[in-house]
């Protein structure tokens, strides 16, 4: 089995190519919980919703009927949302306030719409995200989404994140992996992951080999909010080797794109192994090539 420990609002390609062209069935995925959007009250996890599309196999309309009439009373969401997204939400938001916890829900949602991969929250619990300005405090995602004049940040905090605790399955799914994947394509909700108590205990302690893929691929993908925020969780440049530093200790093997092979020598001082290659896919051939250049370093039994 290959566990993945993924942060994003969307699927990046790489992670596109992997559940495309890799078996489903020796999959598995921890996802961060930090990037949350309220909709009245239902809480509707995008890390979690991006996964579940991706993974499912069992085709549905995709109807927007919800998000295009709240555009009609000029209350447009962050992100474009199906209908089943919603139902998703209220189902998660309605069972939880019961007692209910996330990971047992998600059995029966896989059930329900024949996702073979195990999904697990890397917490039960939100990991909320505050951004504080001069002038104002705002959640990561409103940060991000609003415009970058008078935003200059004065701190950031991960609000109760030492009283909450990584997910209970998450030791034996690591014990029982081939291999463990750290891929983020969310820089900074992949930071909050890490700071969840025992989740680098986990690590450490897994006897597998774990790899660390380098997300980016291009910097002017990222809009200068993004950047500002990752400057002042301690990337001084935004670069495979400041990456690298961050799992220290975690990872045994670093995957970088192509565009960042000035810094393999640095990366490979620190005492990683590491391989570069071209991570942009612009086609069904690129992704297939990339999933079998993955397959090839984690080969899945």
């Amino acid at each position: 089995m290959l566990l993945i420990f993924y942060s994003g609002t969307r699927i990046s390609n790489i992670l596109y190519s992997i559940v495309t062209y890799l078996p489903q069935d020796k999959l598995a995925f921890s996802y961060d919980t930090s990037n949350l959007i309220n909709l009245a009250g239902i809480k509707m996890n995008l890390c979690l919703r991006a996964l579940l599309n991706s993974l499912m196999r069992v085709k549905y309309p995709k109807t927007y009927r919800v998000y295009n009439y709240l555009r009609k009373f000029d209350l447009t969401p962050y992100i474009q949302f199906t209908d089943l997204d919603v139902a998703i939400a209220i189902y998660l938001t309605e069972l939880t306030s019961k007692g209910k916890k996330i990971s047992n829900l998600l059995k029966n949602i896989r059930t329900n719409f024949s996702i073979d991969a195990k999904i697990l929250p890397v917490c039960e619990e939100s990991l909320p995200i505050t951004i504080k300005t001069l002038t104002k405090t705002y959640s990561l995602i409103d940060y991000l989404q609003g415009p970058s004049h008078e935003k200059q940040i004065q701190e950031i905090t991960f609000n109760g994140f030492e009283s909450k605790k990584a997910n209970e399955e998450l030791k034996k799914f690591a014990n029982k992996s081939e291999y463990i994947l750290l891929l983020p394509n969310d820089l900074v909700a992949f930071h909050a992951m890490l700071l969840v108590p025992n989740l680098r205990k986990i690590l450490t302690e897994a006897p597998c080999p774990i790899f660390a893929i380098f997300p980016i691929t291009d910097l002017n993908l990222l809009n200068s909010n993004q950047i500002a925020i990752l400057n002042k969780l301690g990337y001084t440049e935004i670069n495979a080797l400041e990456f690298s530093k961050n799992v220290e200790n975690l990872a045994d093997i670093i995957i970088i794109d192509e565009t960042q092979k000035i810094y393999k020598e640095q990366i490979q001082n620190l005492g990683f192994q590491v391989y570069d290659y071209d991570l942009k896919i612009k086609n069904k051939k690129d992704a297939f090539e990339l999933a079998t250049f993955l397959f090839n370093l984690f080969p899945l039994k």
